[in-house]
């Protein structure tokens, strides 16, 4: 599922094109580039990236990435699911991810992956325009949150962010065969667009979320409405940029160590 992610889509999912044998890919009413690199790369994959409309606003994750799952176990017979977004790059040690997922026993249902965000800097090359080649800098610690690799069930539900995957009764967890590098903040221009998507995408889902889904959206939204655009420059230079990545810096009484120079490996 993706929505105007032009400067980044056409890197994560040829990536994932070499890693697995089939991408499903639903366009959310993108309006820059992003539908148009889309077509061109499945032109070239020879049926194994299929690219549908998502023409409804409202951010029902765990509904679109849910039915996106079933679709590809009927269409793309998938024995596996992977829910990746356009700003992940995923990858696994122990090889290609379509063959280290087959390697797992039936027991096994999900397969969790770690999230390892990476930061812009004052280190990175202005003329490298794909932002996973351009984004070496990482944090040294996981996202609290880790992604999910799920086996095809018919009772499979991803949950809201992909953060997890839902079975009835108890989903079986594996070892963390899987990594996911994280590149959600690329730009100014890029969080402005994010925010402003974001906040109207759980504008238009109304009452049918929990306030709590989505509460940074929907805050940075009223924060850009208010304040502008500057407002988010400022949220970006202050939360997602460092001008020299091997310096600690304190933010809000909270110290943040230096990153670690390690770019998404295969980028």
């Amino acid at each position: 599922m993706v929505r105007d992610e032009e400067d980044v889509i056409e890197s994560t999912v040829a990536h994932m094109l070499a890693e697995v044998d089939a991408v499903l890919v639903a366009d959310n009413l993108s309006t820059d580039s992003t539908r148009e690199k889309l077509e061109l790369l499945a032109a070239g994959a020879e049926g194994r990236l299929v690219v549908v409309d998502d023409l409804e606003p409202g951010y029902h994750q765990s509904e679109k990435m849910t039915a996106l799952a079933h679709r590809a176990r009927i269409e793309l017979a998938a024995e596996w699911v992977v829910p990746f977004d356009a700003d992940e790059w995923w990858y696994s040690p122990f090889g290609r991810i379509a063959d280290v997922l087959a390697d797992v026993a039936p027991q096994w249902l999900v397969v969790p992956a770690p999230l390892f965000d990476h930061v812009a800097t004052g280190e990175d090359d202005p003329h490298e325009l794909d932002p996973v080649r351009r984004l070496r800098w990482r944090r040294r610690n996981r996202n609290p949150l880790p992604k999910v690799a799920a086996r095809f069930r018919s009772d499979l539900v991803i949950a809201q962010g992909n953060h997890d995957a839902i079975f009835r009764g108890r989903g079986t967890y594996f070892d963390e065969l899987l990594v996911v590098r994280h590149f959600p903040y690329r730009s100014v221009e890029q969080l402005v667009r994010k925010v402003r998507n974001g906040a109207a995408a759980y504008r238009a889902a109304g009452d049918s979320l929990p306030e709590a889904f989505g509460a940074h959206w929907r805050q940075w939204g009223d924060l850009l409405d208010a304040q502008g655009e500057e407002a988010i420059a400022e949220l970006f230079r202050k939360w997602y940029y460092r001008a020299n990545p091997l310096r600690p810096i304190t933010i809000e009484d909270e110290l943040q160590p230096p990153l670690l120079l390690d770019p998404a490996p295969g980028s």
